[in-house]
Parts: structure tokens; C-alpha cells; sequence
């Protein structure tokens, strides 16, 4: 996904702390867990767009609805909860209604998605179900033809082996565990995070770590910038106070990248032997086009389809 790709060429370091275990408390009724894709990988078998377009449906609450009201003669009852996909947006419903015709991995999708609760412009989805590196199905949002965020669960076939596969795969991206930290910073609600600044000589990037029970947090962003990435970090620590993240088998992460305004947010965690993800960029400091909030608001949400 084009998010992901920010990952894959920011060069800048991902401090990399401890395993975790749920954001907030605890894990929410979303504790269902979402497997997470190699993003360079989910690009192909994209859905043809003309009809993805046809089917386009805005934030705007009352248009939404309307599609879920004319997606329900197609409703089935799927999944180990027996959750009813009406129950889903409307756009969630058609992206799914593709991907359920092409792959034999349990149905998974969140109920929110980058853009719903904004009108200005309309969110449209494509598809893409893979075999590379694993089999792996993807719902990825665009808005004006750029991608602002996606869903993704990809089966390892172990959980052992999933459990490998819940970091960007670039071993650049982040800061290895024994780089020691230059200070704390406390983010409210009882969370002290540490401060660590890149070890790559030239990089003037910083990092604020801290721990969710099996979550790993972080954000990632320009030295120069860090009143920023303070406030960053510290609306997903309020965030995460009243709304929990699943509660993954070993380890969960959420990780922001902050440059030149923009903010880029991974998600992963791990359920058995399924990997989820979700990410999703957009301006720091508005919802406009995706947020770096609507990642981890995807992973909250997420159910059996």
C-alpha cells in the first residue's frame, strides 16, 4: 500500500521495545485479532476501478447508511461469531462480497474505515487477494486516486510463524532494543515513554517508545519536531484509554511515522496463526484524509465478517 511504501523509504529508525499485551486496560470486544500483510505485496488483483468508482460511497453518514439498507438482500451470516456482514458499511460490504469469492481465509473486516466520518470527498475501495509471501487478502481505501489507508490478514500457517511477521520488513526502519535512551517523556494516563534518538549517522530522527500490555507504541519523528510528536503520542494514549485494541497471542504494534506534516500509522498484532494489519496516513492533525487515528480505530473495530 502507498502508506506502507513511506515505510519502506523514509529511512528513517523504528525503536523497537519489549513484547505487550493490549492497548488501555485490556482488550476490547474487538479482541477477535486481525493478521497483517507484507504491504508491498498488496497491490496486486486490485479490483477493476471503474467498478470499485460505480460503487463509490461518501463519509456523509445518511449516504452511508443508505448502502447498507440496499446491501442487505445480500447479507449472510459468516464468521466464528456469526456476525451479519449488514451489520458492516456499506462499502466494507462490497469490498468483502469480492474478496469471500476468491479466498479460503476466515472473513475479517473492521466497521470503520480512513475518511467515513467526512463528507468533502468520496472513499472508494479496491480489493487485492494474493498468495505472496502467504495467502493474504487486502481492502485498500483511496480518496481522489491515493490511497489513504487499508486492511489486510494474511495466514502464516503456524502461529509461531505469525508471530515472526508483525514488523515492516525492513530491518532498517526501526532502532535495535539495545539503543539506550536519552530520556522519558510522560504522556498522561500513567504512561512514561522513552526517548530515543536513530544511532544512523545523519539521521536527525527521534522516537518516543512506550508499552500497552502486549503493544508496543511508537512514534517516529523529525528531532526538530518533537512538540509534534508529543501531541501525537499523546492522543493515542487517550485514545487507547477508552477504546482497546485486540489483545494479541504474542505482540501487537502501532507505529507512526511524523514527516513534513504528514503522519503514516502500522498496525499489526497476531491471532493464532493469522497476522492482521492496518494502517492508514493523512495530515497529524486532521481526520480529513485518513488520520493517523483511523489505523488503529480500524483495528479496534475489527470482527469476524
Amino acid at each position: 500500500m502507498n502508506g506502507y511504501k513511506k515505510w519502506a523509504t523514509a529511512g528513517v529508525a523504528l525503536s523497537i521495545v519489549g513484547v505487550l499485551a493490549g492497548c488501555g486496560t485490556g482488550g476490547g470486544a474487538s479482541s477477535e485479532a486481525t493478521p497483517a500483510p507484507n504491504v508491498t505485496n498488496t497491490v496486486s488483483n486490485t479490483t477493476n476501478s471503474t467498478a470499485a468508482t460505480n460503487n463509490v460511497t461518501t463519509s456523509n453518514e445518511t449516504t452511508q447508511k443508505s448502502n447498507q439498507t440496499t446491501s442487505t438482500n445480500n447479507t449472510v451470516t459468516s464468521g466464528d461469531n456469526g456476525t451479519h456482514s449488514a451489520s458492516f458499511p456499506g462499502l466494507i460490504q462490497q469490498g468483502m462480497q469480492s474478496i469471500s469469492q476468491k479466498t479460503t481465509i476466515p472473513l475479517y473486516a473492521p466497521t470503520t474505515y480512513p475518511g467515513s466520518a467526512h463528507t468533502p470527498l468520496p472513499v472508494t475501495i479496491s480489493t487485492s487477494v494474493g498468495s505472496s509471501p502467504t495467502a493474504n487478502y487486502s481492502l485498500m481505501f483511496n480518496r481522489n486516486k491515493s490511497n489513504i489507508g487499508g486492511f489486510s490478514v494474511y495466514d502464516w500457517s503456524t502461529a509461531n510463524t505469525a508471530s515472526q511477521h508483525l514488523l515492516p520488513a525492513n530491518t532498517g526502519l526501526y532502532i535495535e532494543s539495545t539503543v539506550p535512551s536519552t530520556s522519558t517523556m510522560n504522556l498522561g494516563n500513567g504512561i512514561e515513554s522513552q526517548v530515543k534518538k536513530s544511532a544512523i549517522e545523519g539521521k536527525k530522527v527521534s522516537a518516543l517508545d512506550w508499552n500497552e500490555g502486549r503493544w508496543t507504541m511508537e512514534v517516529l519523528y523529525p528531532t526538530i519536531s518533537q512538540n509534534e510528536g508529543v501531541t501525537i503520542a499523546e492522543r493515542i494514549v487517550q485514545y487507547c484509554n477508552s477504546s482497546f485494541l485486540p489483545v494479541p497471542n504474542t505482540k501487537g504494534y502501532v507505529l507512526v511515522n511524523l514527516a513534513s506534516g504528514n503522519a503514516t500509522t502500522y498496525v499489526s498484532w497476531d491471532k493464532g496463526q493469522y497476522v492482521f494489519n492496518t494502517n492508514s496516513d493523512g495530515a497529524w492533525n486532521s481526520n480529513l484524509s485518513g488520520g493517523y487515528i483511523s489505523a488503529i480505530a480500524m483495528a479496534v473495530s475489527t470482527k469476524a465478517y
